[in-house]
């Protein structure tokens, strides 16, 4: 007999709380908010990019039905900060704090560096040569603290590929963003061949990538249940699959236990 039948056999429905009778009887679904981040989180892609196809199987292992919605990811921090999803898909540690996020066990580790064009930059980079460089940022991204101490001048604009392309135009001299986003877009064909991009061989932070929760009564049940379900993917395989299947062997995670 379930808690719930007992409670009701006692006669005191009471005893549970009204998002945990919720989550016992029937699982509702979560709304989670991300944006075009590929190859985490890509629209155009089958399951909607890594970290978005595992965040729904995950919960799909637990019964949860997943609504992504895909926006700007300036507005997914504004509507966030109002209540409007249960969570963020996308989440660096370093927007906990700011959007009052609560992460689920990571996925990925995302690599942060720089990207510059071919024979302008010394390869590996250095902080000595970094300084002082106009360099492209996304606007709304909140770098780690070691990053933003290199003392460049930084140039936001709205989002990865812009900042790319901006590269390549010579708007700028150097191109913050992470390794394995650099690298799909790179793959995409969305760029031009030239000039050739290259990475600045030099990792400047690391930050774990997962899914934020929202504060709210149902908080608890969501991360319990991503944090099984991704176990279990980590268990059956089913992640190293998915991980494969967007080239992202370099930035996978062991399990942590749920």
């Amino acid at each position: 007999m379930n808690m719930s039948r007992i409670c009701l056999a006692l006669g005191l429905p009471a005893c549970l709380s009204p998002a945990l009778a919720l989550a016992m009887t029937v699982n509702p679904a979560i709304t989670l908010a991300t944006l075009e981040y590929p190859p985490f989180c890509d629209s155009q892609k089958p399951g909607g990019g890594a970290l978005v196809a595992i965040v729904r199987e995950a919960f799909a292992l637990e019964d949860i039905p997943v609504n992504v919605v895909v926006m700007p990811w300036q507005r997914v921090v504004s509507l966030s900060q109002h209540g409007r999803f249960d969570g963020v898909i996308g989440i660096w540690q370093t927007d906990l704090k700011s959007m009052q996020l609560q992460a689920g066990h990571p996925v990925f580790r995302s690599l942060i560096g720089a990207y510059t064009l071919q024979g302008r930059a010394p390869l590996p980079l250095t902080s000595s040569w970094l300084g002082g460089k106009l360099a492209g940022t996304v606007a709304g991204y909140h770098y780690p603290a070691n990053i933003l101490g290199l003392k460049m001048v930084l140039d936001s604009t709205r989002d990865d590929e812009t900042n790319l392309r901006k590269l390549q135009q010579q708007r700028i001299q150097l191109a913050m963003t992470e390794k394995a986003v650099g690298d799909a877009l790179i793959r995409s064909g969305k760029l031009p061949g030239r000039p050739k991009l290259v990475w600045g061989e030099v990792v400047l932070a690391q930050e774990a990538l997962s899914v934020g929760f929202a504060a709210s009564n149902m908080r608890p049940f969501w991360m319990k249940s991503f944090n099984q379900g991704l176990w279990k993917l980590h268990q059956s395989g089913r992640y190293r699959q998915i991980v494969a299947m967007h080239q992202l062997q370099e930035f996978a995670l062991p399990a942590q236990t749920p």
